[in-house]
């Protein structure tokens, strides 16, 4: 071989003259783009199922449910098996099955279906089935989207277009119904900024929309031009406008992220470019958030009726989150999921069943009901649930697309379709993992339909090989179909007939979950109006037997015992909840049969069931109470103890715990305890007039009583004019208790009559430094002043006491002063 040959031979495939010739051949396509529609007539069918996605899953309304999410997930599962249904009777598709199978010969698509094989193998590690099975067909059901839209595109890529314009308009008609709100909460038709909402269940779900819709706006403000151009421009600009009146300080950090990324991105193509062109993008995007953000202040400033943490600005929100109570759960929801991984790192606890295990340690340190239901993080509750093989497959669906993002962006060329549908793709995904990161998105299908078209655009970019290595790989791939084609169609046909029988089973869960949410609203409205007024007819017996949960966790079983027990049934109510196990760590069955026992008088069975409460939910006060109760009846006094110090060592804010706990230990002899508790109680809560009055009571109690004999005595001698006899038994007294005016004054007086006008003024003194306002003490002063010569004062005192409408200070006034005033 010859050196040139040779030299040849170790050129780089990117070196080769002949692949110089096909990136001058299309940049040159670049250079004149041949205008297309937005839809040919022969995308009609596959844009209309797109549309359908689109708009179905968004729009949705409640229908009466509990939460959207019930009757959106009902409509995505539909949909998913119509329009699977439909492109199996595709002649396109049915002349070439194997295609189906091309999502797997992607590495994001395989980890996502080796992910759903995990997700169905931690059922074994599951408490609550049922839960499991209901996870699972939401997982399915947008699994079943992304798949669809896969195979949608892999028959006609271009359709990716219609996808951003369409999300694009979505972003501006989104943000815009922002804008409407914050009119009506400026002028004062909305009370809160929590309650802006527009076609979403809460704001916190539009504000996701918005934000994740925003790189479709950024992709045509980055690649197209004409009109579409400016389209992207304003979505991108609206997008972040809204996403800052909003006021959702997860998506503001992601803003900052990204606007670092973008920075890092644009210097970087500055540098190895050299040319200027890369700015132009950035300066678009800044100009939008600068833009945005002055808009934001201005109108918060200036317009905003009322102040809070909704109207604050940008940085005060975000300094709040350190002090934020509720973020401080959520972290602490977080470093308890990283102690249940570890406990159970291959399989975790089982699909759905994150909600179920995180109370073993929330309920060490929650004092009522309200739970976190999800993890307000997606990667974190995945791995708890599915164990860390399956929580990493999770991420890498996203790593993979990441990857070939910078994969694509390392050639030179960069104008490229396949490093455009990449930019996308790679973008969306990162603006949903900001979501996923400080939310539950999978379990909101209208974000979840974003993931939808963001992953399947990254997938079948990835297998269309737009470049040549790509297209070798294609090259090497379709060899491969054509020898094991017959196989691939065989596994295609038996994939489609598993997934058509996991759709159907899907839409049936979905629709029971749908019809129980209906029940779950009644329910749910009536508990937050603090009454329960239907039958309980109306419940038992009506609800599905899927889901056993209600959407906020509850055991549906104990639904229903609330309505027994408010209608007295209480013999029904332990026949229901005794062979529930839906939860073992919430204690609400236990402490709904401790109560049901309690009140049919069986106090051994009720107090057994109150210790199983208390021992799944140490800090609930209600359960405190009925245990200490049924001890102290059962003249077991001096073990309640424990129970109420344990609860008041945790929480410090409950005046009626305060209140019973203090009265427990005055009526068991434990004064000193109460006392205790009392003042500190008082120290906490110096406003509240109970816990006034009982610190005062316990004070008279602990301080006063054991000395009350030497104030007796002190007032049977002074009843008796015997002044002297009297002093030392009050003096005694005044200095071993707390300050009483009613002593003081008395000892005032006593000083006055044995003329020691010193001592008496001197009292006097003590008990107005107290604040303590007496018209006849103040006489009495200047009485002692005008005796000891000090004439001024005593006038000063004669007058005050007149003015407070004592007679004798009338009088001494006017005899001893000269007034007429």
């Amino acid at each position: 071989m010859t050196k040139k040959k040779r030299h040849l031979s170790k050129q780089k495939p990117y070196d080769r003259p002949e692949r110089h010739a096909r990136k001058k051949n299309r940049s040159d396509r670049h250079k004149q783009p041949q205008k297309e529609p937005l839809i040919r007539l022969s995308q009609v069918p596959y844009a209309f199922i797109l549309l359908l996605y689109i708009f179905v899953v968004t729009f949705t309304p409640n229908w009466m449910a509990l939460d959207t999410n019930t009757s959106k997930f009902l409509t995505l599962s539909l949909l998913n098996l119509l329009s699977f249904a439909y492109l199996l009777t595709r002649q396109d598709i049915r002349g070439e099955p194997g295609l189906l199978m091309r999502f797997f010969d992607t590495k994001a698509g395989l980890a996502y279906g080796v992910f759903l094989g995990i997700l169905l193998l931690s059922f074994t590690q599951a408490i609550n089935i049922l839960e499991s099975v209901l996870h699972f067909t939401k997982m399915f059901s947008v699994f079943s989207a992304v798949f669809i839209v896969s195979v949608i595109l892999m028959r006609d890529i271009r359709l990716v277009k219609m996808i951003v314009v369409v999300g694009a308009l979505l972003l501006i008609f989104d943000s815009v119904s922002v804008f409407y709100y914050i009119g009506q909460f400026i002028e004062g038709d909305i009370r809160r900024i929590s309650d802006i909402k527009s076609v979403y269940s809460n704001k916190n779900i539009l504000a996701s929309a918005i934000f994740v819709k925003i790189p479709f706006a950024i992709y045509l403000w980055k690649y197209d031009s004409g009109p579409l151009k400016l389209v992207g421009l304003v979505g991108m600009f609206t997008g972040i406008l809204a996403t800052f009146f909003l006021a959702t300080r997860g998506f503001y950090v992601g803003l900052i992220v990204v606007t670092a990324v973008f920075l890092l991105y644009t210097l970087y193509n500055l540098i190895r470019d050299k040319k200027l062109q890369p700015a132009g993008f950035f300066a678009g995007y800044v100009v939008s958030l600068v833009l945005a953000l002055l808009i934001f202040s201005v109108v918060r400033a200036n317009l905003y009726p009322q102040r809070g943490r909704h109207t604050q600005s940008v940085g005060a929100q975000l300094a709040t989150i350190q002090d934020d109570a509720q973020q401080s759960n959520r972290v602490n929801a977080w470093f308890w999921s990283f102690d249940i991984i570890r406990e159970n790192p291959l399989l975790g606890v089982g699909a759905g069943n994150w909600k179920i295990n995180i109370l073993e340690h929330e309920n060490q340190e929650n004092t009522g009901y309200i739970y976190l239901y999800k993890a307000h993080n997606d990667f974190i509750e995945m791995m708890t649930e599915t164990g860390i093989p399956g929580g990493l497959l999770y991420i890498f669906i996203f790593v993979f697309v990441f990857w070939n993002l910078i994969k694509a962006y390392l050639y030179k060329d960069r104008n490229t379709r396949r490093y455009r549908h990449l930019f996308l793709a790679g973008s969306g995904l990162m603006f949903y993992g900001f979501d996923a990161f400080f939310n539950f998105p999978h379990d909101r299908p209208e974000i979840q339909m974003l993931f939808a078209l963001y992953l399947p655009i990254g997938i079948v970019t990835i297998l269309s090989g737009d470049d040549e290595q790509d297209e070798k790989d294609a090259r090497i791939f379709s060899h491969k179909q054509e020898e094991s084609s017959s196989f691939r169609n065989k596994l295609a046909k038996f994939f489609s007939a598993g997934m058509i029988v996991l759709m159907l089973f899907s839409a049936y869960i979905s629709y029971l979950n749908f019809e129980s949410s209906k029940l779950q609203r009644v329910i749910y409205q009536e508990i937050m109006a603090g009454r329960l007024r239907e039958s309980s007819d109306r419940f038992i017996g009506h609800f599905p037997w899927i889901p056993n949960l209600s959407v906020w966790g509850e055991s549906i079983t104990s639904l229903k015992a609330r309505y027994l027990m408010e209608e007295e049934k209480y013999r029904e109510v332990i026949d229901l909840l005794k062979d529930d196990r839906t939860n073992p760590f919430d204690g609400r069955r236990e402490y709904f049969m401790a109560t049901a026992y309690n009140n049919l008088n069986q106090k051994d069975s009720a107090l057994i069931y109150s210790q199983k409460a208390y021992a799944v939910k140490p800090h609930y006060f209600r359960n405190v109470f009925l245990l200490t109760n049924l001890l102290t009846e059962k003249e077991r006094i001096d073990e309640t103890g424990p129970y109420l110090e344990g609860f008041l060592a945790h929480d410090k804010s409950n005046a009626q715990a305060y209140l019973y706990a203090t009265s427990l230990f005055h009526r068991s002899g434990d004064i000193e305890r109460a006392w205790q508790h009392i003042d500190t109680a008082y120290q906490a809560m110096p406003n509240d007039s109970l816990i006034e009055r009982q610190h005062r009571f316990l004070q008279h109690q602990k301080f006063v009583v054991p000395h009350q004999h030497l104030y007796n005595r002190a007032m049977n001698h002074y009843t008796n004019q015997r002044f002297e006899e009297a002093l030392p038994y009050l003096s005694e007294f005044v200095s071993k208790t707390p300050f009483d005016p009613n002593a003081h004054r008395m000892l005032a007086f006593i000083h006055y009559n044995l003329e020691d006008h010193e001592k008496t003024i001197e009292t006097i003194n003590t008990v107005f430094d107290r604040d303590v306002d007496d018209p006849v003490l103040m006489n009495l002063r200047g009485v002692c002043h005008r005796a000891l010569g000090d004439n001024d004062a005593a006038c000063e005192d004669f007058y005050a006491a007149m003015e407070a409408g004592n007679a004798s200070g009338e009088t001494n006034y006017r005899n001893f002063c000269g007034g007429e005033e």
